[in-house]
């Protein structure tokens, strides 16, 4: 479907478990294996996983104690945050290849507005490719990709599927596939907001229409009539 009707094109590139990734990449004997980044050899506190390590329930923040009794196997590795910046560079740089409009999110995201390209880029789908192409080129690292007319809702479509996966929202689907997200779903609404909302009885993105913009921005400013 072209995209040459949509009011704005934004893409989120999520280079997904990228500490991990690059490690896996770096040492092919770490494929498939359930691995933990931390600050150091002697570092007690996971940084990111493997997809591997997941599937065992570790996470992020986790003691890699922990680690260790859900997953006997798991393989602890100090970070190297030298090596991650200059893959990361490497990234953005190579997505400056697709639009100029680029705003580095953090060290593995990035939001791409393909606003003033649509005449070159002429379906999502295709965006959505060459997105993930460039990122691998590069790094040898695969990537989730978010695309709609927000950057909102092309974070939440980035998500969705995980690891290497490209969601795909279309602006005017875009109110009826949040309705019934959790708003602590999106970016942008952390614990402070989420509970405001609660106890105005609002938990959905559906549910945001029944307040007035004003009462968000009165309490939030402008990032409240963002988030609204």
């Amino acid at each position: 479907m072209t995209i040459r009707n949509w009011p704005r094109v934004i893409a989120l590139a999520d280079m997904n478990a990228f500490f991990a990734s690059i490690e896996q990449v770096r040492n092919p004997s770490l494929i498939g294996k359930p691995i933990g980044i931390t600050n150091g050899i002697k570092g007690s506190c996971i940084i990111t996983c493997s997809y591997e390590a997941r599937s065992y329930g570790i996470h992020t923040g986790m003691r890699v104690k922990e680690a260790r009794k859900l997953c006997p196997a798991f393989i602890q590795i100090p970070s190297n945050p030298i090596l991650y910046t200059k893959i990361s560079i490497g990234i953005m740089t190579i997505l400056h290849e697709i639009t100029p409009d680029i705003e580095v999110f953090s060290v593995d995201e990035a939001f791409l507005d393909m606003t003033h390209c649509k005449k070159i880029w002429d379906s999502p789908e295709n965006i959505g490719k060459k997105i993930k192409e460039k990122v691998f080129s590069v790094s040898g690292v695969h990537c989730s990709v978010g695309i709609s007319g927000d950057k909102t809702t092309a974070k939440y479509a980035a998500k969705l599927h995980r690891p290497n996966g490209l969601t795909i929202i279309h602006p005017w689907d875009a109110e009826d596939a949040l309705k019934d997200v959790s708003v602590m779903e999106l970016c942008g609404i952390n614990r402070g907001i989420g509970i405001f909302l609660a106890k105005r009885g609002i938990f959905t993105c559906g549910e945001v229409k029944k307040m007035p913009i004003g009462i968000l921005g009165q309490r939030f400013g402008n990032p409240g009539r963002r988030i609204w």
